[in-house]
């Protein structure tokens, strides 16, 4: 396609987005894998198409299936709402196809990189952890955290491994989120090695379990690396006691890592900052601008005081010159080939300013309460511990049993699925399934609120019914 068609093309696709939006009511379009695989199926194509053609095909057997993960009706996983302004910036990242492989690929690329470390820093106030690298996830941010407490442990690891070191050991909560046993996994450290501590009732680490559990580690020959600590976490919302837990990383000289993945950019609202108290004290932290900072994703971020260098070779096809003065992310992460991330970082924190985004968070806390509120009078329960927009509800009636009440639940879960008006997401809560939403979407009101609220009777009531 030449470039002369881009602005008819791109003015079409604009046309076919909002045709998309005006036509459904549903964010959940489908959860039957077999109605969608056979609206796709399709064999490879050896002649191309014209791009109205191809418009027409997408918009009859694509578009039909897209989540509305945008609505207002959207609250299920932490992927967070995006904005428009973030989805110009992928199309002009797309255009420019910018790849930052080495720093001479695209120099504006690595700097700009290393700029949104230090705004989103800045917008987490953060002082002291200004380097770090943009990922594409948690998942994977997590996992860098890790090999930093590696590199910090065993300085010779990239040439001879840790074949001869102690077994070592990470700690966290039982209610961190599951890529840090992932991150246990692909960095052979071994799920066997990481302590899932108990939390209390306010799903925080306990910390003296925690400090036993170290103590009994090292007794019996173990050898401590990391304390993870959780600023928001993804079932609740609950933030750990964070100073805390720096001092008992302090004490066993622990690589000390704290996942602000989601809840940490709520730490610009004043009456939460102090609940945020410690986290200046850790090694490294990770905060996703995809979640609560309303970026397109992929956008996560590692922050640290000195990020340790990783591959200390370059094959001859990357050598550069003056490399010991330009920032090669390469030899820092895992990747090579490495995306333009930064570009809507910058063009959300310009175009919407950090009181903007910072007032966009309070709402989303604000109508997590009232939907609290709501849910109360109607009379579910509610979990009482909801810091942040996350909330955890379920049907409640003293005169059914445990069981009944909880299939109830568990069945209400598929009605709201396959209903699709609304989407939300379960959890297990003591044991008992909960419901579950998360609000991170500038554009949400309290008319979406009741919306929500009253899908939800609608959908129990049917449940309810005698057969």
């Amino acid at each position: 396609m030449e470039d002369e068609h881009f602005a008819e093309y791109l003015e079409k696709s604009l046309e076919s987005i909002f045709r998309i939006n005006s036509r459904t009511a549903h964010t959940l379009q489908s959860n039957d894998p077999s109605v969608v695989k056979k609206a796709i199926e399709s064999t490879l194509p050896i002649k191309g198409k014209h791009f109205n053609e191809l418009l027409v095909q997408f918009e009859s057997n694509i578009a039909p299936y897209l989540n509305q993960n945008r609505g207002t009706n959207y609250a299920a996983y932490i992927t967070g709402s995006g904005n428009p302004i973030g989805a110009i910036a992928e199309f002009i990242k797309a255009y420019f196809n910018q790849n930052g492989l080495k720093w001479n690929n695209s120099p504006i690329a690595s700097e700009l990189e290393q700029l949104m470390i230090r705004w989103v820093s800045d917008f987490c106030l953060l002082d002291g952890f200004k380097k770090g690298v943009l990922t594409s996830g948690g998942s994977m941010s997590n996992l860098m955290a890790l090999h930093c407490a590696l590199a910090r442990k065993i300085p010779d690891r990239e040439h001879n491994g840790f074949y001869s070191q102690k077994p070592l050991t990470v700690y966290c909560s039982e209610e961190t989120h599951s890529s840090i046993e992932r991150a246990m996994v692909f960095l052979g450290l071994g799920r066997k090695y990481l302590r899932k501590v108990p939390v209390d009732e306010r799903f925080q680490i306990r910390i003296d379990l925690l400090e036993t559990v170290i103590t009994q580690d090292i007794n019996e020959g173990y050898e401590p690396l990391a304390l993870v600590g959780n600023a928001g976490t993804t079932n609740t919302g609950s933030i750990d006691d964070l100073e805390a837990l720096a001092t008992i990383a302090k004490k066993f000289n622990l690589w000390y890592h704290v996942d602000g993945a989601y809840g940490l950019p709520a730490r610009r609202i004043p009456e939460l900052h102090g609940a945020f108290e410690g986290i200046e004290l850790a090694d490294s932290i990770i905060v996703n601008p995809h979640k609560w900072m309303y970026v397109p994703f992929e956008a996560s971020c590692v922050l640290v005081h000195e990020i340790p260098k990783a591959i200390h070779f370059s094959p001859n096809y990357l050598m550069t010159e003056n490399a010991d003065k330009r920032w090669e992310s390469s030899e820092h992460t895992i990747e090579l080939s490495k995306e333009f991330r930064a570009l809507k970082i910058w063009f959300t924190l310009t175009y919407y300013g950090v009181d903007q985004l910072t007032g966009f968070i309070k709402q989303d806390i604000e109508l997590t309460n009232y939907l609290a509120e709501q849910l109360q009078i109607h009379g579910f329960e509610v979990n009482p511990n909801h810091p942040l927009s996350i909330l955890c509800f379920r049907y409640q009636d003293t005169k059914r049993s445990d069981s009944e009440i909880e299939v109830i639940n568990q069945r209400l879960l598929l009605h709201i699925e396959t209903d699709g008006r609304i989407f939300l997401t379960g959890t297990k809560i003591n044991g008992s399934t909960y419901l579950r939403t998360y609000f991170g979407n500038p554009s949400r009101t309290r008319q979406n609120v009741d919306f929500m609220i009253s899908t939800i009777i609608e959908l129990l009531m049917i449940e309810l019914q005698p057969e």
